[in-house]
């Protein structure tokens, strides 16, 4: 078992720290180490396209003051989903929206966008998707956690990954490595 593992994190240590930068960006999409994050205004109306950006800053917000428990921003967003969607709903509220305020976790296909230096490449990926209303404005799109999106950007699209071996085994093993490592 161990040289199994051992085996596998040599293999994809060595795959993924010659990857160019493209194909780890779409590696980091496609699992939710990276989660795309749209809210989509009701109309074009100046006072919807404001109510949105405030639903964006409260959900960002709301994931922000969560503790971490570690995991990737998919499986962090899942976790959080109802937190998240209580701050959509409410924040939609307080700023005088009263439509429906649909808030879910959506594999969609998107172009090849920039965000903050960081290019993300053309493809099928997971996103937290909020629509308000009908959800015929436009919409703002960004990461989930944004100060994460201007780190990849600053190391120049490497992915802030733990290559080490215990590294590794923490990401495939998660709390049952962190206890046996301290043990």
């Amino acid at each position: 078992m161990m040289r199994t593992l051992l085996s596998l994190w040599l293999l994809l240590q060595t795959l993924f720290t010659s990857f160019p930068t493209e194909s780890r960006t779409v590696f980091a999409m496609k699992t939710g180490v990276l989660l795309r994050m749209h809210v989509v205004a009701q109309d074009d109306t100046a006072e919807m396209q404001r109510v949105k950006l405030c639903v964006r800053d409260a959900v960002q917000a709301a994931y922000a003051a969560a503790p971490d428990q570690g995991g990737t921003m998919l499986q962090r967003t899942q976790a959080l989903l109802p937190q998240l969607t209580q701050a959509a709903q409410a924040t939609a509220r307080a700023e005088g929206f009263d439509g429906q305020v649909a808030v879910a976790i959506e594999t969609l296909p998107f172009d090849q966008r920039s965000l903050d230096g960081l290019t993300i490449p053309a493809g099928t990926y997971p996103t937290l998707m909020i629509r308000l209303g009908n959800a015929q404005g436009r919409n703002w799109w960004g990461l989930i956690d944004p100060e994460l999106a201007l780190q990849c950007a600053e190391l120049d699209g490497e992915l802030p990954w733990d290559w080490s071996l215990h590294g590794f085994l923490r990401a495939l093993l998660g709390d049952w490595w962190e206890v046996m490592a301290h043990e």
